[in-house]
């Protein structure tokens, strides 16, 4: 009954925006009508991912733990921890909680450090000396993350490997006890667990809200359809998998990318919707944002390979590889072409176009607000998730042409780029207002605005 309920409050708070934009194309006229069925449509697919959200939640919380526990003697398996210029007070915390965690067969910790700075990266040497795990340091970056764990896998004849960020540092020492029994099935590749980062404050909540959504909320059951993805850590291969499919590709999102060639061949994969370890707070807005230009950067690189592969799967698990690879590109584009929506129906006088506007712009808020209240319990966290997903506009679309152009560039630079674009976007929606009289361009300007806004507060 409760399901139904958060689902059906859903429908009714999106169901407001579509017959706003219906209305709008019933009474258009002339070439005014395409704008109103572009409305409509923006409104329509909005209240399907309205909706989804919800269904997924409600469903979530429903989910069993899907443990299975591990027999005796499951096989050597190692951690690698990933490193570049790591905080040694949280790589030493986080080494020493995975140190705890309980295990009936060898096991042991390497620390892959890419540090290249000498000095610091002998501090790293003495740090995994004084610990007793092993250091796996390399000469040069090339692939980042993805090029270390290849190292790793090269140099091991574990037979599984557990992966760890430098700053996760492990609440549950059952992590590999209540993990480990679903590769009893030879064909399982990897397991994936929740994931969680720490941070007491609304931004880094909201910060974590919106990441951790899809990882805990959407993923498990996605993976039950049979569409799995590792998502960079707190998770368990199979080496023997990954060495059967040339171990990591040298992507920025290494970890989906080699959970679709695990796919491609054949091999599954598991989630267990438990949190086991608690990662560094997202504390800036550099952070967060440097994180979706890498995400986008990544999955525009591996559309190709999208298109390509995804026939040959029933259509339910086509869906969800669809959305993966365009959702946040969707997205995007969507908010910008709402706002042109609000924009031109501004400039022109057209009273329903801005209510329409006015209906998206509010749908899309109050069913964050909802949902997050249900998620987080607390509708400041809603109010900021709701900012940070239109403060990414820019840069995701950035990092599309940036792919495309087979450039990356996700640093400090690239983010003030982005944050000077929409903060002229922003003044020149505040412009339009003042011009004509209009608050539905104020609205879009405070939404744009977010991102100079938390670059600043938020470094």
């Amino acid at each position: 009954m409760r399901s139904k309920l958060i689902v059906g409050i859903v429908l009714l708070l999106s169901l407001g925006m579509v017959g706003t934009s219906l209305v709008w194309v019933l009474e258009a006229s002339g070439n005014w009508v395409y704008l109103a069925l572009a409305s409509l449509l923006i409104a329509i697919f909005s209240l399907f991912f309205n909706v989804s959200g919800a269904v997924y939640l409600t469903e979530a919380e429903k989910m069993d733990k899907n443990i299975s526990e591990a027999g005796k003697k499951p096989g050597k398996l190692v951690v690698g921890i990933s490193t570049y210029n790591p905080d040694l007070k949280s790589l030493r915390e986080s080494i020493r909680s995975i140190k705890k965690l309980e295990y009936d067969d060898d096991f042991g910790i390497a620390v892959l450090d890419d540090t290249e700075d000498i000095e610091y990266a002998r501090r790293v040497s003495e740090l995994c000396k004084s610990e007793g795990v092993e250091l796996l340091h390399r000469d040069t970056r090339e692939w980042g993350k993805a090029g270390a764990l290849n190292a790793l896998l090269e140099k091991t004849d574990a037979k599984f490997l557990a992966i760890f960020d430098a700053d996760e540092v492990v609440q549950n020492t059952y992590f590999l006890k209540e993990t480990m029994g679903h590769f009893k099935d030879e064909k399982v590749a990897f397991v994936q667990t929740n994931k969680e980062c720490g941070g007491s404050g609304v931004f880094e909540r909201a910060a974590n809200y919106t990441n951790a959504a899809f990882v805990n909320l959407i993923q498990p059951i996605n993976t039950r359809k049979g569409v799995a993805l590792f998502t960079g850590s707190c998770g368990i291969f199979r080496t023997a998998a990954l060495k059967d499919v040339g171990g990591f590709p040298n992507s920025v999102i290494e970890d989906v990318a080699v959970s679709l060639k695990l796919k491609w061949k054949g091999w599954s994969g598991k989630h267990v919707p438990k949190v086991y370890a608690i990662g560094g707070p997202i504390d800036s807005f550099q952070r967060f944002s440097s994180q979706h230009m890498r995400y986008i950067e990544g999955v525009t690189a591996l559309l190709p390979e999208y298109a390509q592969k995804i026939w040959g799967y029933p259509m339910e698990q086509k869906m969800i590889m669809a959305v993966h690879a365009l959702g946040l590109h969707y997205v995007s584009l969507v908010q910008l072409a709402a706002c042109a929506i609000a924009v031109l129906s501004a400039i022109y006088g057209i009273y329903l176009g801005q209510l329409a506007s006015a209906a998206y712009l509010a749908s899309t808020l109050l069913t964050l607000l909802f949902l997050s209240k249900i998620y987080v319990g607390s509708l400041r966290v809603g109010l900021v998730a709701y900012l940070l997903n239109y403060s990414v506009i820019v840069p995701r679309i950035l990092a599309t042409i940036s792919s495309i152009l087979g450039q990356r560039n996700f640093g400090v630079l690239s983010t003030i780029f982005a944050s000077l674009l929409q903060f002229v976007l922003s003044a020149a929606l505040f412009a339009v207002s003042w011009e004509t009289g209009s608050l539905v361009p104020v609205w879009w300007g405070i939404l744009f605005i977010s991102n100079p806004f938390f670059l600043l507060t938020k470094r």
